[in-house]
């Protein structure tokens, strides 16, 4: 008999799926950070940048769980900071992934 507690391995958004998340609140995203380990994707960033200002905006997917570089996330998800030059000034989080449901939930 098979226990409904145990699970198989938590399903790790691709590269793609993160983009396409991003997408819907960013427009011309370009791609500054990707990293990876033995599981799959663990950290995406983005970034847009205001072209009439020293305004920016970056996203950040990070994957549940300890990464090789010793950090860690208690949740998949997006986060979006945004920065005047290179000083954050604000940022919040926009999505959150439901491994329940394998589908990405929006934080209003």
């Amino acid at each position: 008999m098979e226990n409904p507690i145990e699970k198989g391995p938590e399903r790790i958004p691709t590269k793609g799926e993160v983009m396409e998340v991003i997408s819907r609140f960013a427009e011309n995203a370009v791609l500054v950070r990707e990293l990876s380990d033995e599981k799959g994707l663990y950290l995406l960033e983005v970034k847009v940048e205001n072209k009439e200002s020293t305004e920016s905006t970056l996203y950040r997917y990070a994957r549940r769980g300890e990464y090789p570089d010793h950090n860690d996330s208690s949740e998949t998800i997006i986060h979006v900071a945004y920065y005047e030059g290179e000083v954050a000034v604000g940022g919040h989080d926009v999505a959150v992934y439901n491994s329940e449901t394998n589908e990405w939930e929006v934080v209003e």
